[in-house]
């Protein structure tokens, strides 16, 4: 690690050591709220008492200043940062941002705390339950102990639904999908789930205008034995129409609403589009494209699902910042909804530029230039076209490289998308929420690694996204033609490929020409997560799957006859003059995050991926190969320098040809992390971490010892790293500062890989070759 990257990761410790004098700035006067702690007292048998605890703690204001070994940088950053008038700067940024507003004993009324953390055990069933408080004073520092005596719960017995109501007596799901089951707990806030339930699945039935206030629960709690009868009933003054079922009536849509020209747009002529009125005073979209994916139709029944998938649709054709509909009682015909539709777009063409500045873990740093046109209407269809230049220069600095390596690359990719399947014949898309897309890609990228070679790459896709659910996204690409073109090698370089052949077959002039799949599952975004209500409603434990599946040059050598005959030269067939990859690639990344409460969470991940190069190729394209370590990987060790196996690049130094520039990689890779996350304050959040992985080669290598993949040992072969972050939340990005070091070396040739008993963090020498500092924008995973 550079000298300056020392010297700003010992900057970033000062705040975390001197944080621990933040109570010598805590006014005479004053006495700093330190925390409280909550005893739960059971009378009677009473079970869950971790859950009980749980919901007491959600439930105790205020929050005491964040900690964290005893110390309070929040409150540190606070006292130091000083009042300020002015609503921004440096200050105001450290002091608001940074910083916590302390809190003292007097913000605290105990009692009134102990009041609502009661009221919240009788709503969850403990009728009897008794909470009360005891203040504590040290010196400065002050706490409150919640005392909660609480007997057996009450459970449900029986739940009655009216019998002869119209509004439920056809209603099958009111019933069966009810939140409410015998036995179970009482809880107040399922049974007001359970009211907003019977109310959407009333209005998917016509009934437009009824709400869930109408709805009350007749608890009888004397039946004894802690059990209650629920009974549900209706209000005695429900208004007619909301027990009436309504149909749709007319339906117009204004597809260039703004609310400046409100006037204008009502008085543009109207066209009838597939029975709807399709109002247009600038003609920028084809109506079909629009009424199409409209749900609400004439003469239907009103359903509340049709108009969230109405609103979805609109929304995910991309070109409407807003979308608005309203719903009129019809004049002539009480009945009738008549719906008027209002699609505000958005700009058609812009253009968006942004600067970068890159710090890698491999000491490559530099700016970076990323330019992006974006027309949301391309061909009157709502399809989107993106224009895209990407450019950035890097040059890596390293005590052990006598001379900078510097590298360019530059990008061009053309895309359009159109908000619906394109395809010769039809396909059933079974979810009616969200809309699929049909993505046309073409691309050009040159990658320069000055003095040593060049890279050029043309990449052309044909494929299709969708999402099954909220949860489920897919991903399939029919046509993914790539061809990669080595050029510009100096003689070094040249002399290192014809002496490796898995090196010169990997960067061979090749095309990669097949077809890619990908499926994500993501509970993170799951929007119907509180459609079902549980107990648990306060997990919020996720999880996030991604498979990838690739295959190319199958179709290619089928239509060569199936048959393979080696070029003498280049001991592969070619097609235009140049050779063609054949693989299989599959990839998985699972992802755990566990909340353990407001501040604490533990994230973990684990990869693991293989390719396997047949037929045409001896081994896979240089582009598709695996790698490990860097700042969203091992941390512990430069970027793409892990492995494979016990191979280390590092062994070449003293080499001219030295290789340590180049990417390892290989055909398995096998990589895990978790990572301890806590919150200090809202910007300012710590995590302390463990890295593992490897990749290893199907076939050995003779050029890198030791990267043959062997189930016997593979594990034996981990490289290991831990370390500690800071990162700095500003809720449109995230900066992270990770500092890491290597506890398990596999290259290690003789003695135990595990060099725990060799760190020495005050030696100079130990922390030069094994402490790195990763800077990046984003969490690791």
């Amino acid at each position: 690690m550079s000298r300056s990257l020392k010297k700003l990761s010992f900057l970033l410790v000062i705040p975390m050591l001197l944080s621990c004098t933040a109570m010598k700035f805590v006014p005479d006067n004053e006495v700093l709220y330190t925390g409280y702690d909550i005893k739960l007292v059971p009378e009677g048998r009473v079970r869950a008492k971790k859950r009980i605890k749980e919901l007491m703690d959600q439930n105790v204001s205020p929050k005491p200043n964040s900690s964290i070994l005893g110390m309070r940088p929040g409150l540190w950053f606070y006292y130091m940062a000083g009042p300020t008038q002015r609503k921004k700067g440096l200050r105001y940024f450290i002091r608001n941002k940074m910083g916590q507003v302390p809190v003292y004993m007097r913000d605290v009324d105990a009692e009134k705390t102990a009041k609502f953390v009661k009221g919240t055990l009788v709503n969850h069933g403990f009728f009897h339950a008794e909470v009360k408080h005891k203040a504590e004073i040290d010196g400065k520092k002050g706490k409150v102990t919640y005392t909660a005596y609480v007997h057996r719960p009450y459970r449900l017995r029986n739940i009655t639904y009216p019998e002869n109501d119209t509004l439920f007596k056809d209603i099958d799901s009111i019933r069966a999908d009810s939140y409410l089951k015998p036995n179970q707990r009482y809880n107040l806030e399922r049974l007001q789930a359970e009211q907003e339930r019977i109310e959407s699945d009333l209005e998917d039935y016509g009934y437009f205008f009824f709400d869930d206030r109408y709805l009350i629960f007749e608890a009888d709690s004397t039946v004894g034995n802690k059990q209650i009868d629920l009974t549900l009933a209706l209000e005695n003054d429900v208004p007619k129409k909301a027990t009436r079922i309504y149909r749709i009536g007319s339906v117009s849509v204004f597809p260039d609403y703004t609310l400046m020209d409100d006037s204008l747009i009502r008085s543009a002529d109207t066209l009838v589009v597939d029975g709807f009125n399709y109002i247009d005073r600038q003609k920028n979209y084809r109506p079909r494209v629009i009424t199409r994916v409209i749900n609400l139709k004439e003469g239907n029944i009103y359903r509340r699902e049709d108009r969230e998938y109405t609103l979805s649709h609109l929304m995910g054709l991309g070109s409407f910042k807003f979308v608005d509909i309203k719903f009129i009682e019809d004049q002539f015909d009480s009945t009738k909804l008549n719906t008027s539709i209002y699609l505000t777009p958005y700009l058609k063409k812009s253009i968006r530029a942004d600067l970068q500045a890159t710090s890698k873990s491999n000491n490559f740093v530099g700016p970076g230039l990323n330019i992006k046109f974006t027309n949301r209407n391309f061909l009157g269809g709502s399809e989107r076209f993106d224009l895209s230049l990407n450019t950035g220069y890097e040059v890596q600095i390293s005590r052990k490289i006598p001379e900078p390596l510097n590298a360019f690359e530059v990008g061009i990719e053309s895309s359009v998308s159109f908000p619906r399947f394109v395809t010769p014949f039809s396909i059933h898309y079974p979810s009616r929420k969200y809309l699929p897309s049909t993505d046309v890609k073409l691309g050009f990228r040159v990658q320069q690694r000055i003095n040593y070679f060049r890279l050029n790459s043309f990449n052309l896709g044909y494929g299709y996204t969708w999402r099954e659910n909220t949860l489920k996204t897919h991903e399939l690409y029919p046509i993914d033609i790539n061809y990669m073109r080595l050029g510009d090698t100096s003689k070094e370089f040249q002399d290192l490929i014809t002496s490796n052949r898995f090196l010169a077959r990997s960067l061979e002039n090749q095309f990669i020409m097949g077809a890619r799949y990908s499926y994500t599952l993501n509970t993170q975004v799951n929007e119907e997560r509180n459609e079902k209500y549980t107990e648990r409603e306060f997990n919020r434990n996720h999880f996030y799957f991604n498979a990838k599946l690739e295959s190319a040059g199958n179709l290619v050598h089928l239509l060569r006859g199936g048959k393979f005959t080696s070029d003498t030269e280049n001991d592969s067939l070619r097609i235009f003059g140049s050779a063609y990859s054949q693989f299989v690639r599959a990839e998985g990344d699972f992802r755990y995050y566990w909340q353990l409460d407001e501040k604490n969470q533990i994230a973990s991940r684990i990869i693991i991926g293989t390719g396997y190069a047949y037929g045409n190729s001896l081994t896979l394209p240089y582009i598709r190969q695996f790698s490990t370590g860097g700042s969203n990987s091992i941390r512990a060790f430069p970027a793409r320098s892990i492995g494979p196996g016990t191979y280390d690049v590092r062994g070449d130094e003293g080499n001219e040809n030295s290789v340590l520039f180049l990417d390892q990689r290989a055909d398995i890779k096998l990589e895990g992390s978790v990572e301890f996350r806590y919150d200090i304050t809202r910007t300012i959040k710590t995590a302390v971490f463990m890295d593992a992985g490897n990749i290893w080669l199907w076939t050995e290598d003779k050029q890198r010892p030791g990267s043959q993949f062997n189930r016997r040992t593979f594990l034996n072969q981990l490289a290991v790293g831990t370390g500690a972050g800071l990162r700095f939340d500003f809720n449109f990005f995230v900066l992270r500062f990770d500092l890491a070091f290597p506890v398990r070396k596999p290259y290690l040739e003789e003695g135990p890989q595990w060099v725990w008993d060799e760190i020495a963090l005050g030696d100079k020498t130990w922390r030069g070759e094994n402490l790195i500092l990763n800077i990046a924008i984003g969490y690791p995973f």
